[in-house]
């Protein structure tokens, strides 16, 4: 069935909650909401059109499709929210692998208390969800024992940020570097002005951020 999504409608009601609400702080949060609302509605119309143009594509390719979409969506939403608060970077790690370790085991993550900017949160969201889907399929995160490992420090003004993966299958280098490695390195490393190592140590998958704290 087709989509249809009433954007002037959405219009209408934001502009009625905007006449009755009594403040600034109170006008932000709706206008905050709403934006997140319509990349809900966005993402549905983009799914909807992504089914019928890859209708005959094998269903891992639209998976995949489908999955760096929804990653999109999460990180576009701490862009809009970072407006108003920053996002601390041990929930945005959270969030972006809570999808392959909702129960909290398979993830060791510890660092101290810090900051981002929507820039930094988004650039990180998209990373990391391209690093814990390669370890579901391919990684630590594809064996009952395997386990990834999150850390990161703060010392003289430099954010040092590592992912580790353990208890996997041997890794092996890949032969030719695909989208996702560069939104692991060139996008994450644009974001935050810092430099990225993604190393293919056969006892697990490395990948270390460095660049200023803030």
């Amino acid at each position: 069935p087709e989509l249809a999504i009433d954007l002037e409608a959405d219009n209408v009601l934001l502009r009625a909650a905007l006449a009755k609400s009594e403040g600034a702080g109170e006008r932000r949060e709706l206008i905050t909401q709403e934006l997140k609302h319509r990349i809900g509605n966005l993402l549905a119309v983009v799914q909807a059109v992504a089914r019928q143009t890859f209708s005959t594509a094998d269903r891992a390719s639209v998976e995949a499709f489908n999955a760096r979409l929804l990653a999109l969506a999460e990180a576009q939403k701490l862009l809009i929210d970072s407006e108003t608060r920053p996002a601390p970077l041990a929930e945005v790690v959270a969030s972006a692998l809570a999808p392959h370790c909702s129960d909290g085991d398979h993830a060791k993550i510890s660092g101290p208390e810090l900051a981002l900017n929507g820039r930094r949160a988004h650039g990180l969201t998209l990373a990391l969800h391209e690093l814990a889907t390669n370890a579901a399929k391919y990684g630590a995160l594809s064996t009952d024992g395997g386990w990834i490992e999150v850390v990161w420090t703060t010392a003289d003004g430099k954010l040092d940020f590592l992912w580790r993966e353990h208890g996997g299958p041997p890794v092996t280098a890949p032969t030719r570097r695909g989208f996702g490695s560069l939104l692991i390195t060139r996008n994450l490393g644009v974001a935050f002005s810092g430099t990225v190592d993604l190393q293919f140590d056969p006892a697990g998958l490395t990948c270390r951020l460095t660049a200023a704290a803030d």
